[in-house]
């Protein structure tokens, strides 16, 4: 086959081991074998990331080939002929992991690693049988704390570098490096510096052998002993897919799981390290009951009690309920059913998203070829797996950002940062669709006059003075988008609730030919709560959460329900129902609390910000006496109202009933 032909192609034919294969033109040798079912070991390799070939475990005899080749750096070429289990080959891997073992601590028994290492795994398929080293081994760094999340053992290191590749080609935080030469080279942070990365968590994972490993998890369990359970992330509105992992019915610690179209295969350290909701000393665990001024326990059935016979003397309008963009839809939903039979208008939440808004359509845009026009919003703190992925996309070279906020984020590094003062970001946004209409991104669109017109006054000079953005960078912004083929606007945080600002980065989607701005959640089921109705009555006076401080105040409002936090404007409130799972979240003012299962502990579905309906499974048993969210309302409807309308058995048959008023969730 010519050159010319092989370009023409999308495919090539090789043989490995006998066995012929057809592989995408480009693939390389590693990968070509491993989608075949043809096992070549490796250390520094991970599909992830860049290929480097530097632990030699991978070679293979290529026929015509003077020297055996790293398979994870050789391309596959057509009529090539692979082996990969030659006794040259074997007798390299063996001198190869010998080698290794020369200076490795051998500590096993105690490594949180063991079970799941890959050093240990290859050793015991290709490694030698006894090894001819005899000498003192060379010790390195033990046990050295590298920030509140991670500890490093040098003597373990194999230096495959997979730590730094991952921090310098996704977090885009280059805080690890290595030092020395030859046998001495280990792994560290830079002198003077700490590791400070979000994304830090992620290198325990990539570790291949136990050389980073979490602080948290260190001598808690072995790898073996631990009940593994699918589950979801709630720290942020990403939506992250989680393995909680769990022994003795403690939660032990919480592994990423892949999911292409959200997370990848990576979490932030929130997500990773934050165990308080599981803990036990965190925890409400019997109902509360305030008797003589204390909160005191007591027994479900009194607690019910208390709570019906306070709700039934009252009208409806006296009472609020409170959703939470952290419980479960199923919970949620239920909620809502108590608030119309309890006939209250005033059905709200935090972080409740405006009406209308439309929603990102998959995570995925942040490292895609285009640019993304980032409003208001510091991803690393609303959505720090949209950050890694932006940063990743930035690293690859094909995902630029045009950043508006007051403050300069991580992702302005990228593109352009349009530094607006506050409350000016509607002008910056009318002076970048001006300029992109000049440009002509528009093309030629229903209303372009009118469009034309709508942005005439923002001239660039005049959006200096007012917002402090120089013309300049402006000019510079607009030149991005117009070399982008794709284009997106994202939008979040404190400004989303500007009606004025949502027209104005319409009209800038209109001018720049993007589709529609897309609203960033930053609570984990904001938008599954508003889809389960958890918005107030308008037509019967019902009122947002902002307005119910008022009416607590003029004596109106006189009994709330509420899931999770309490909103600082209800403390007060004569009779406060709390049905929370942490003490953290309830106030000195509560009436009755209940004490709700954590997220771990029951079933449940979670929108995220893409509106992807998801399903956390339980991975603990209920603590004390803890029940599932959706399980307490329906006793306190029941209490309350007619017992056989509220006749749920699971989660399963709340969902039933949600598909049932719900259509898109069905």
């Amino acid at each position: 086959m010519t050159r010319d032909m092989e370009l023409m192609d999308p495919s090539v034919t090789l043989t490995i081991d006998g066995k012929q294969i057809s592989v995408p033109s480009g693939t390389m040798i590693l990968d070509a074998a491993r989608r075949n079912g043809i096992e070549i070991p490796t250390f520094c390799h991970y599909a992830k990331l860049a290929a480097i070939g530097a632990c030699r475990m991978c070679l293979v005899e290529i026929e015509k080939v003077r020297a055996p080749q790293p398979a994870c750096t050789t391309p596959a070429r057509p009529e090539m002929i692979v082996h990969t289990d030659t006794p040259a080959l074997i007798k390299a891997r063996k001198t190869t992991l010998e080698f290794l073992l020369t200076n490795h601590p051998l500590d096993c028994p105690v490594c949180d690693k063991g079970g799941e290492c890959e050093l240990q795994d290859q050793v015991f398929k290709f490694g030698p049988a006894v090894s001819r080293f005899i000498e003192e081994k060379r010790h390195k760094g033990e046990a050295k704390i590298l920030s509140a999340h991670i500890i490093m053992d040098q003597e373990r290191c194999v230096l495959c570098r997979r730590c730094m590749r991952f921090l310098e080609e996704w977090a885009d935080d280059v805080q690890l490096g290595l030092f020395e030469r030859g046998r001495k080279t280990y792994v560290d942070t830079f002198p003077g510096d700490r590791f400070t990365s979000l994304f830090s968590g992620n290198v325990t994972e990539q570790c291949p052998v136990g050389a980073l490993t979490s602080r948290h998890f260190r001598f808690a369990a072995r790898s073996w002993e631990l009940k593994r359970t699918d589950s979801i992330c709630l720290n942020c509105g990403v939506g992250c897919n989680i393995s909680l992992q769990a022994k003795a019915n403690q939660l032990k610690r919480i592994m990423a799981r892949e999911n292409l179209n959200i997370n990848d295969e990576w979490l932030c350290d929130r997500g990773r390290f934050d165990h308080s909701f599981a803990e036990p000393a965190e925890r409400v665990t019997t109902p509360l009951l305030r008797r003589e001024g204390k909160l005191a326990p007591a027994t479900w059935d009194e607690a019910l009690g208390a709570v019906a016979q306070r709700l039934r003397g009252l009208d409806g309008n006296a009472i609020a309920c409170i959703g939470s963009a952290r419980s479960s839809n199923e919970a949620n939903y239920m909620l809502g059913r108590l608030a119309h039979a309890l006939g209250t208008p005033h059905l709200t939440m935090a972080d409740t998203p405006p009406e209308g808004v439309r929603l990102l359509e998959t995570t995925r845009v942040m490292d895609a070829p285009g640019v993304v026009v980032v409003v208001g919003i510091d991803l690393e703190q609303e959505a720090p797996l949209l950050e890694l992925l932006g940063r990743h996309g930035a690293w690859m070279g094909c995902t630029r950002f045009v950043v508006v906020n007051a403050e300069e984020t991580h992702l302005a590094r990228f593109g352009v940062w349009l530094g607006a003062k506050a409350g000016t970001e509607v002008a910056v946004a009318g002076g970048l669709a001006r300029l992109c209409l000049e440009k002509g991104l528009a093309g030629d669109i229903q209303g372009l006059d009118e469009l034309k017109a709508a942005v005439a006054r923002y001239q660039p000079a005049g959006v200096e003075m007012a917002a402090g953005v120089p013309a300049t960078r402006l000019e510079e912004a607009a030149a991005l988008l117009a070399a982008a083929k794709q284009r997106t606007i994202i939008y979040g945080g404190s400004l989303a609730a500007s009606l004025d600002l949502r027209r104005a980065l319409e009209v800038l989607a209109l001018s720049c030919g993007a589709d529609e701005p897309a609203f960033i959640p930053a609570a984990a089921n904001a938008v599954g709560a508003r889809d389960m109705g958890i918005v107030p009555d308008a037509a019967k006076g019902g009122l947002a959460l902002e307005g119910l401080p008022a009416a607590v105040k003029s004596g109106a409002l006189k009994a709330a329900y509420v899931l999770g936090q309490v909103p600082a404007g209800l403390k007060g409130v004569e009779f406060l129902v709390v049905q929370a799972s942490r003490l953290r979240d309830v106030p000195a003012g509560a009436a009755v609390v209940l004490p709700a299962c954590s997220y771990a502990e029951a079933a449940g579905t979670y929108t995220n910000l893409c509106g992807m309906r998801q399903q956390a499974l339980p991975a603990l048993r209920p603590l004390g006496e803890s029940r599932p969210e959706w399980q307490i309302l329906a006793q306190v409807g029941a209490a309350c109202t007619r017992p056989e309308e509220w006749e749920f058995a699971s989660a399963d048959a709340v969902r039933a009933a949600i598909t049932a008023e719900v259509p898109e969730y069905n």
